[in-house]
């Protein structure tokens, strides 16, 4: 006689247990209907955002996009609508108190029993520290590539200074090491230069053979 409440008593435990894992989840977890407004908000979402279920809860998402990104919500919901899935999208959103996140938001279809489409679950993450790490990186590596051309150049000083005056053989000598040393170190700037830090062995051999 037990058998036939199984099957419900099992699938009421799973929709909890998934209830308690978004309730939560580290990441910011929304819901909102195909019209853009807010159906249900974690604790995540607090923490991120600032505002509380009750504050947010009924109100359009766009309470948390900042003015210069509102063009993303229409292109958001269409693609929504068209049962797409918007992986790790990296964006700007607006937190209660005005400040700005920079966020990586994931975007699901949210379907009823029927399978129609009815609204959207968003995940977002913040990725302020990430991306403060990044433009450090990269002024670091701008100043690495600053330095290198400048070492170049007093390399070519030097020993342009030092040569013996009205002498070919030797300035043709100091032209091809200027060459081979420019060649060194164009390698190690394009990898630099590229946002992946990775360069194909095409790019690396013409930079390198450039000078």
């Amino acid at each position: 006689n037990a058998q036939p409440h199984a099957a419900p008593l099992a699938a009421e435990q799973a929709a909890l247990h998934l209830a308690a894992i978004v309730e939560n989840s580290d990441d910011a977890i929304l819901t909102k209907d195909l019209d853009g407004v807010i159906t249900s908000w974690n604790r995540g979402a607090e923490r991120l955002f600032g505002y509380s279920p009750t504050e947010i809860i009924g109100k359009p998402v766009t309470t948390l996009i900042p003015p210069h990104k509102l063009d993303e919500e229409p292109t958001i919901l269409a693609r929504l609508k068209a049962g797409e899935r918007i992986d790790h999208y990296e964006t700007i959103r607006k937190r209660k108190d005005g400040s700005l996140v920079d966020i990586s938001l994931t975007v699901s279809p949210l379907r009823n029993s029927q399978g129609v489409i009815i609204g959207a679950s968003k995940i977002a993450r913040d990725i302020s520290d990430r991306k403060r790490a990044a433009e450090q990186q990269h002024l670091l590596l701008g100043e690495m590539q600053h330095r290198t051309r400048n070492l170049v150049a007093v390399i070519e000083g030097i020993a342009r200074q030092s040569r013996p005056r009205d002498e070919p053989v030797i300035d043709a000598y100091i032209d091809a090491l200027m060459a081979r040393l420019r060649a060194l170190f164009s390698g190690s700037e394009l990898i630099m230069a590229s946002t992946s830090r990775r360069a194909s062995v095409l790019e690396v051999a013409r930079s390198a053979l450039a000078p």
